[in-house]
């Protein structure tokens, strides 16, 4: 999955539109992608919808039997502020202009492209849960703070194994730390009892120190493959920091610019 998907996926979205086509081909793109979807076919079962499950984000069709799509949008601003997008085959702008006024999002021409769709999806997504203080700003992109923690959780562990396949023995404690574009790896407890018994000479210190430098660096490649498994982006070891005395290590990734799709 990647990043962007994250976000929708944190995301109830209301879907309404009375083209059964249209909605049965929409209803399939959004499951997919969303959170929780929830369907209706014109604008008085979406205000009932809207009553019943209170969704993040609202997408409507501007032209629908009953009642409308900017009648709709208008009595859900009398509920509460959501998001919403609407979707219409018109091009003219008085139309657009009222849907401005009465607070839309962002609004769609038919027929719908669902890259630009998901686009909006997307900022829309991250203003509602930057509002909510759910997000953590990630290089030029956004997670929330549960994907965060789930990535440093996965990094970890597989950092561990890593540690533990190279020298034979795992460390005690790894801490994983994302912030903007610093990733850092904290390790305690990864000396041997062969590197703890040469410690009691100080002059195998610096030997020790350079062998495990030598060690992450000779496997530069392989730590970043781990880490593009669960950050879905590249990344560069920036520096290693060892503090033989307290056996602990922070190794620094700067990580990069362009992420995975």
């Amino acid at each position: 999955m990647s990043l962007d998907n994250g976000l929708l996926k944190n995301l109830k979205v209301l879907y309404v539109e009375d083209e059964e086509e249209i909605l049965e081909q929409m209803t399939f793109f959004l499951k997919k992608r969303v959170g929780q979807l929830i369907v209706a076919e014109d604008g008085i079962k979406g205000l009932k919808a809207f009553k019943e499950y209170r969704p993040d984000i609202v997408i409507c069709d501007l032209k629908m039997p009953y009642m409308d799509g900017l009648s709709m949008a208008r009595e859900i601003r009398k509920i509460s502020y959501v998001p919403i997008i609407i979707t219409t085959a018109f091009s003219d702008k008085e139309v657009i202009l009222k849907a401005v006024d009465i607070g839309i999002e962002n609004y769609i021409v038919k027929p719908i492209d669902v890259r630009e769709l998901t686009d909006i999806m997307r900022k829309t997504a991250i203003k509602f849960l930057r509002n909510k203080g759910e997000l953590i700003a990630l290089r030029n992109r956004a997670i929330t703070k549960k994907d965060k923690l789930e990535i440093e959780e996965k990094i970890k562990n597989a950092f561990g194994k890593f540690v533990k396949n190279k020298t034979g023995k795992g460390p005690q404690n790894t801490k994983v730390f994302i912030r903007s574009n610093i990733l850092e790896i904290e390790s305690i407890g990864t000396l041997t009892k062969m590197e703890r018994s040469l410690l009691k000479l100080d002059k195998n210190k610096s030997i020790i120190v350079y062998n495990r430098e030598t060690l992450y660096r000779d496997y530069e490649a392989d730590m970043k493959e781990i880490i593009k498994q669960y950050l879905t982006c590249d990344v560069n070891l920036d520096s290693i920091d060892i503090d033989i005395i307290n056996d602990k290590t922070l190794l620094k990734f700067i990580i990069a610019q362009k992420f995975s799709t």
